[in-house]
């Protein structure tokens, strides 16, 4: 009999579209990736952010999940500071730029639209927008583990490497950083600073920031 490749819909259900509550459960430094940028090859420090659905679960009872990769920038024009803010209903201070640890964003609640969108004849689930959670809208707790990995992490986090998919190990494994990693070697001195306990936790300890 011939052997036919399996239908696309075999192993993989698609996000619903429309406005989600959403947690996040994993943020992944992806390292240093090869792109390409109107038509030009470059290379960008990239980071994978993941958040689930608790109200939508799949066929099997699990919770749908969604990611968004994003240039590591801080700049203003950057996406990932946009849908920060965004997210938190709040532009940063300059003096959090240094500070502002992104791992705070595992566990925080959001309003994702999610829209699909049709390319070379397959259908992609996609986040438009995020948005703070409505007022009085609590956290749904998480189902998912709960992951921050980085690839500046001493010594190498072998296990929250071997917890992702082959797909995204096979991504991670292209950086240079991650063979400075598990070589290793002390972090590119260019990395962002930790956030740490003092004057952030200060300045916000009373504020309804989600982070």
């Amino acid at each position: 009999m011939p052997l036919t490749m399996p239908s696309k819909s075999a192993d993989f259900e698609l996000c619903p579209e429309g406005a989600h509550i959403a947690v996040c459960y994993r943020v992944i430094d992806l390292g240093t990736q090869e792109t390409t940028f109107k038509g030009q090859p470059t290379r960008k420090h990239q980071i994978l952010i993941q958040w689930e659905l608790p109200d939508e679960r799949m066929n099997d009872g699990r919770p749908f999940s969604i990611g968004k990769k994003y240039t590591y920038s801080s700049s203003q024009k950057s996406n990932l500071r946009k849908d920060l803010e965004s997210w938190r209903g709040k532009k940063f201070e300059d003096w959090e730029l240094g500070e502002f640890d992104i791992g705070k964003l595992i566990g925080a609640g959001c309003m994702l639209n999610v829209v699909h969108d049709e390319r070379q004849d397959n259908t992609y689930a996609n986040i438009a927008t995020i948005m703070r959670l409505p007022k009085g809208t609590a956290t749904p707790s998480l189902k998912n583990e709960r992951l921050c990995f980085s690839l500046s992490d001493r010594p190498f986090d072998r296990v929250g490497y071997e917890s992702l998919s082959e797909r995204l190990r096979e991504v991670i494994a292209k950086a240079p950083e991650y063979r400075a990693a598990v070589e290793g070697r002390d972090p590119n001195d260019n990395e962002p600073p930790l956030a740490s306990e003092s004057d952030y936790a200060t300045r916000y300890l009373d504020d309804e920031i989600p982070f």
